[in-house]
């Protein structure tokens, strides 16, 4: 999928030669034992509005599998250190899945974030991605106004990576998440003065 536009999806290196789903999930899960970096502890890092209720979507949708909210990775030669918004393992095959949602502007500060001409988000991809995690990121608005279709995106990446179809089955029949497209810093900066992130938040959180 495009890298320009909402939902993205980059596959683990050791996932993609599994990429058609029909491997038999032992022999995928082995293949992952050993070969996946695991977090190095809870982050302190403060969680955004929209990720409490989408947690919620994501217990139910996936439920028997490993998911986490906020925790840290290490990042070798450095002080500080990658903080995810959601970690999903899936137990079956050993998939891990860094699950991002990318807010377009700090809503305290108006600085603009996660923007296409910025490197920081492709830097942070390829730590994860040298580490055996699959990431999947959604653009904020996507995950508040539709979670369910959001969890459906990794539905389909869980069956094209390990052949699983069991919660697909049962989400099968939603439309597809409507696409978002990324944003430069010069529109983000426009999307703040306008409170753009107010016209989809919670009342609760404006």
């Amino acid at each position: 999928m495009s890298t320009d536009y909402y939902p993205i999806i980059l596959y683990p290196p050791l996932g993609r030669r599994f990429a058609n789903g029909d491997q038999e999930q032992k022999y995928l899960k082995a293949s992952f034992q050993g070969c996946v970096v695991l977090p190095d502890e809870n982050s302190t890092a403060k969680q955004g509005v929209s990720e409490k209720e989408f947690f919620r979507h994501l217990l139910a949708a996936f439920a028997g599998n490993l998911i986490c909210q906020a925790v840290e990775f290490e990042i070798l030669g450095y002080p500080l250190r990658y903080s995810t918004d959601f970690i999903f393992y899936h137990h079956s095959s050993g998939l891990a899945l860094d699950i991002e949602i990318d807010e377009p502007y700090i809503g305290n500060t108006g600085k603009p974030h996660h923007c296409i001409d910025v490197n920081d988000d492709k830097i942070r991809n390829r730590f994860f991605l040298k580490r055996n995690w699959g990431v999947v990121r959604f653009a904020e608005i996507q995950v508040v106004r539709h979670p369910w279709n959001c969890c459906k995106v990794i539905a389909q990446t869980i069956v094209k990576l390990t052949g699983d179809d069991s919660v697909f089955i049962l989400l099968q029949r939603l439309a597809d998440v409507p696409l978002q497209k990324c944003w430069t810093r010069r529109e983000a900066r426009l999307m703040a003065k306008n409170n753009y992130r107010q016209s989809y938040l919670p009342k609760i959180v404006k």
